[in-house]
């Protein structure tokens, strides 16, 4: 265990929420910069979710592959976990590659027009249908399997 309280037994349970909401949060702006005529500010926002977003998401990563062997895993949700864990791995080096792309680009041209700023929403929001899909994986081995969640302590009553 991590030293956590009893109600956190690790702190991916804690972390994992943070960069799908900065993330998608980002997305959201990228669109915003596409359809506003002044976006130089909402473009430094975006940029900002997105490198705080791909930090978390890195934690996010190493802290579920540290919990994994921490909690109880039901032998039917391994292949979820598998899967879970691939896809995560996805996210990682997708966000990755395309949040540095995006600081590249806006360091080499300072200024990108609305073509790039439109390019920039579509690389985002396949990153979060690809975000989504790990999420949903997470989220069945946690409500269907119960993978992380302490079991109720029988007192003999």
């Amino acid at each position: 265990m991590t030293g956590l309280a009893d109600w956190a037994p690790n702190p991916h349970a804690l972390i994992v929420h943070l960069p799908i909401g900065l993330l998608v949060t980002a997305v959201v702006v990228d669109v915003l910069v596409v359809v506003r005529k002044d976006r130089t500010t909402l473009r430094l926002v975006s940029t900002g979710l997105h490198v705080g977003g791909t930090v978390m998401l890195c934690v996010a990563y190493l802290t579920g592959r540290n919990a994994a062997p921490e909690v109880f895993t039901p032998g039917l949700a391994l292949a979820v976990m598998t899967r879970h864990w691939d896809q995560a791995l996805w996210c990682v080096w997708y966000f990755g590659l395309a949040t540095a792309g995006r600081v590249g680009l806006q360091m080499w041209h300072g200024r990108l027009g609305r073509g790039a700023a439109a390019g920039l929403a579509v690389v985002g929001v396949g990153g979060v249908l690809l975000l989504a899909a790990a999420a949903e994986l997470g989220g069945r081995l946690v409500y269907e399997y119960g993978v992380g969640v302490a079991a109720p302590v029988n007192d003999g009553r």
